[in-house]
């Protein structure tokens, strides 16, 4: 029925439907069968374009807000539109109750809107960040608190992907070329690799990055099933992945150092501005900037 109606009806027969759907999604200790919404299989669904060059109309929305306001702007543009497509909304149970899953009055108050993407607020130096982690989900409070508690925590962005389809090409250029000394990228998940939002995302992003860089990913491995039965076997997996999303920061800030020294050397020489070191030799200008879908699409 989802495919052969919802999604595609609109092409078939032109009729258009503004159906919401909030699936639970999330791993917080339940079966297999209570952790994952098959937010793979809804994106598989999606005619957003890979190369992101054709300017086609999407037929689905799949978002996976992090905050109250997120949700509420989701909500309200829903039927303030005056077109309608289905949308999806991954919404863990565990958000309902999480203290830091919060938001201002004033971030729902005239003048915003749902945001497609949201860069880390914590990030005070863009300059002096070396690792970008990409994220969708609950997941980013998880990796937000190891960040906080982690002495090399500032040297490390978290950016959260809150719209997945239509993707948010523009936005997330637009928040990732802010950060013009990061060599690595990685995208964090914690379904296994064979599901959830990776396969999806890492073509689309990686087109994005700059020259040289590439995209690691972080996460469960293959599984059949959408995840383990036993709890305590959940547990000791996300311990994992969150631990190697923070694994190797030493030596990035090591190279952030010696690059600082270099060009303060340079400067003392009066060498030529245009040497520029190894680690940061990509640049973010060699790559097209594709064109996106506006959000109210």
């Amino acid at each position: 029925m989802f495919d052969g109606y919802i999604v595609s009806g609109e092409t078939k027969w032109g009729q258009q439907n503004g159906l919401v759907l909030l699936l639970p999604h999330g791993f917080d200790g339940g079966g297999p069968d209570h952790s994952s919404c098959r937010l793979e299989r809804h994106l598989q669904l999606s005619n957003d374009p890979v190369d992101g060059h054709t300017d086609a109309m999407p037929n689905i929305y799949v978002t996976y807000p992090t905050t109250p306001a997120q949700f509420f702007h989701l909500l309200r543009r829903q039927v303030k539109r005056n077109f309608r497509k289905p949308l999806i909304v991954a919404a863990p149970k565990t958000m309902l109750r999480l203290a830091s899953a919060t938001s201002a009055l004033n971030e729902m108050s005239p003048g915003t809107c749902f945001k497609p993407v949201l860069d880390d607020p914590t990030t005070r130096d863009p300059h002096s960040v070396k690792r970008v982690m990409v994220v969708s989900g609950k997941l980013y409070y998880d990796l937000a608190k190891l960040k906080n508690e982690n002495p090399l925590g500032e040297h490390v962005a978290i950016v959260r992907v809150e719209e997945l389809t239509p993707f948010p090409r523009r936005e997330l250029f637009h928040v990732l070329s802010r950060y013009d000394n990061a060599t690595d990228f990685v995208w964090v998940q914690e379904e296994p690799r064979n599901a959830g939002a990776y396969a999806f995302a890492a073509p689309r992003i990686k087109s994005m990055l700059p020259q040289h860089a590439t995209l690691r990913y972080v996460g469960r491995s293959e599984h059949a099933a959408t995840c383990s039965g036993v709890e305590t076997q959940q547990a000791a997996e996300h311990v994992q992945l969150t631990t190697e999303a923070f694994d190797g920061l030493r030596g990035l800030v090591a190279d952030l150092v010696i690059d600082s020294i270099a060009t303060q050397h340079e400067k003392q020489h009066d060498k030529p501005a245009s040497v520029i070191s190894a680690s940061v030799s990509h640049r973010w200008a060699s790559r097209a900037v594709y064109a996106a879908h506006s959000s109210d699409h």
